[in-house]
């Protein structure tokens, strides 16, 4: 659907940011060791961003003329076809099914935490660089320390 073809005043759920956030842990998942199936984008995209979308949504919508969660769905693909050189296993009973959407689940959790140790790690890399650089003057320590203790309570 092209942004003239929208309905006015709805808001658009796929945006192209939220795009370039599922097309960015697609990309993880072979890293992650998370089979690149549409099944695990949809239940991955659920669990982290709280919106199920489609299948035909997430791999045909369009930005600027780019398929941006196709284009990195097909390379996530790609790379784990050269990781691994066989496909997922296709489980048919029910007992399999029921604990392959639990390794989904626990999955998207665990890609979750990673981002958002990742953003933690950053923020504290900004904040040492800050302290690095600002003179004694400027730097109260025991403000800063009850500050730090404070915050990991």
């Amino acid at each position: 659907m092209n942004e003239s073809a929208r309905k006015p005043g709805r808001k658009e759920i796929l945006t192209e940011e939220l795009a370039r956030k599922i097309a960015r842990m697609v990309s993880l998942f072979p890293d992650s060791q998370i089979p690149v199936t549409w099944e695990n984008v949809m239940t991955h995209s659920k669990k982290k961003y709280g919106h199920g979308f489609n299948r035909q949504m997430l791999s045909q919508k369009k930005w600027h003329g780019r398929k941006l969660i196709a284009e990195a769905f097909s390379e996530a693909k790609h790379i784990q076809h050269r990781m691994h050189n066989d496909t997922a296993p296709k489980y048919k009973t029910a007992a399999r099914s029921i604990l392959q959407r639990k390794i989904g689940e626990l999955e998207a959790k665990n890609l979750a935490l990673r981002e958002e140790l990742e953003m933690v790690r950053s923020q504290q890399v900004d904040k040492l660089d800050a302290f690095l650089n600002t003179t004694s003057k400027e730097i109260d320590l025991r403000r800063l320390l009850d500050a730090f203790y404070e915050a990991n309570k």
